[in-house]
């Protein structure tokens, strides 16, 4: 007697988890809240607003411009929990939140653009500073990682430069107070000197060869660096433009010499 009739075998039954959809569903779920966590703050100012309880003067419809200030940190998140690094995504998002932040801060409580002015210095700053913290991408984009490092030197001189007009436009005495004459030149050779520090950093990890690379930093490290010098020791601006040329030769023209 055939045995497979008397025992059919029953097909086993898998049961799929759609945890990957559902993970899907919850991040959408939670970006779509900030919608009515806006309206709730729209609301809130407006009633503050018509009873008298702060004596600010608000802007309600300015709160509308929190809402990719909140899209931008729900993308930060995501790409970090994501990656588990603090990649480019992540930094860019949150260079986005700041700058738009801020612009959003300063039209919500009115304030006083001509004193107020030097915060959209000091935002776009602190943003390129964080892009500039590019060591999560060294592994994968080498090129780009060293790139964007320099954008950290930039970063410094924005704040730099917006600490500075805020503290005269205010002001604020115990920051005036360290301002010498033409102390705006500083934040011009910031980018100059990191340029040349990154294009030695470069050089040396590549046994002291240069690349094309080690010379486009020292080029802008050049053209930087002088055009702070100049500005700050008030020369002939008319001289900028041949001595950068100059020395920007004279890099190329070293490089070349070492590579051979």
């Amino acid at each position: 007697m055939d045995n497979n009739n008397e025992n059919p075998v029953v097909p086993e039954v898998v049961t799929v988890n759609p945890v990957q959809p559902a993970e899907k569903t919850h991040k959408r779920s939670s970006s779509r809240l900030f919608g009515p966590f806006i309206l709730i703050m729209v609301g809130l100012i407006l009633l503050f607003k018509n009873l008298d309880l702060v004596d600010v003067n608000l802007n309600w419809w300015a709160a509308f411009i929190f809402i990719p200030v909140f899209g931008s940190l729900a993308t930060g998140i995501n790409a970090f929990q994501k990656s588990g690094k603090f990649d480019g995504v992540v930094r860019s998002s949150i260079g986005s939140m700041i700058v738009v932040g801020t612009v959003a801060t300063i039209l919500l409580f009115d304030m006083d653009w001509s004193r107020f002015w030097p915060l959209m210095l000091i935002a776009p700053g602190l943003s390129a500073l964080i892009n500039g913290i590019s060591i999560a991408d060294v592994k994968d984009h080498p090129t780009a990682a060293k790139w964007a490092g320099l954008s950290l030197w930039f970063g410094l001189a924005l704040i730099l430069l917006g600490v500075g007009f805020l503290a005269k436009f205010m002001p604020i005495p115990a920051i005036e107070n360290l301002l010498f004459h033409r102390w705006w030149a500083i934040p011009i050779l910031i980018p100059g000197v990191g340029a040349f520090i990154n294009a030695l950093v470069i050089c040396a990890g590549n046994g002291f060869k240069a690349s094309w690379l080690v010379w486009g930093f020292s080029l802008i490290g050049v053209a930087f660096t002088a055009t702070g010098l100049f500005a700050l020791y008030n020369l002939n601006w008319n001289l900028l433009g041949p001595i950068i040329l100059i020395a920007g030769g004279l890099v190329v023209l070293s490089g070349l010499m070492t590579k051979k």
